[in-house]
């Protein structure tokens, strides 16, 4: 109880930083959606939110920092979808991804990009700081790329999952265009992010 009234306090700080302090009633008592002082729609996420319910806007804490959802990209191939989500510390400025998917169960990673120099086409394995990541999965994807910085836009991309024998680690490459953009993650459990609410894109 005491770190969920810690995280609303921070999260109402962070709110009031958006979006300015509601002019009406206190924020206990708004309805679950409302509009702030900005004119910007603010939504209460429930309790029991997934990651896959976040938007661009959003704000959710991890490891005791609450981000704001930058960026969304949602990814569809074969009709099974998949995310990644660009969290940003408006306080410090501190960046991270988080890629998440339901396949049977939620699974989320934090990922990070990395610089190797690979080329095509891409080997069956590949060697990282001292751990091995075997191909998994390669494909082709359409992607929806939702940011609040411009209007929303579709892409397409070339994709190759890898994994290592734990299944805790992956390595993904992504081919937009002729550029390739590698990144390396880690599996999370979800009850590590805490979904607080925030502005409905």
């Amino acid at each position: 109880m005491l770190e969920y009234e810690k995280n609303r306090v921070g999260f109402m700080g962070l709110l009031d930083f958006l979006f300015g302090k509601p002019k009406t009633q206190d924020a206990s008592r708004l309805p679950a959606l409302h509009t702030g002082s900005s004119g910007v729609p603010v939504r209460a996420l429930t309790p029991d939110a997934s990651v896959l319910d976040l938007r661009v806007g959003d704000v959710v804490s991890y490891d005791g920092i609450d981000f704001v959802v930058r960026n969304r990209h949602v990814y569809s191939s074969h009709g099974f979808n998949w995310f990644s989500f660009h969290f940003v510390d408006t306080v410090s400025g501190q960046k991270l991804w988080v890629d998440a998917e339901d396949d049977d169960e939620l699974d989320v990673a934090v990922s990070r990009s990395v610089r190797l120099n690979l080329t095509l086409p891409l080997p069956e394995q590949i060697e990282h700081q001292g751990r091995t990541y075997y191909l998994d999965e390669h494909g082709h994807a359409e992607v929806l790329i939702e940011s609040q910085d411009s209007t929303p836009q579709r892409s397409r991309v070339e994709y190759w999952d890898y994994c290592d024998d734990t299944e805790d680690y992956y390595l993904s490459v992504e081919r937009w265009g002729e550029e390739l953009e590698v990144s390396v993650a880690q599996a999370i459990e979800p009850y590590e992010l805490t979904i607080l609410g925030g502005a409905h894109a």
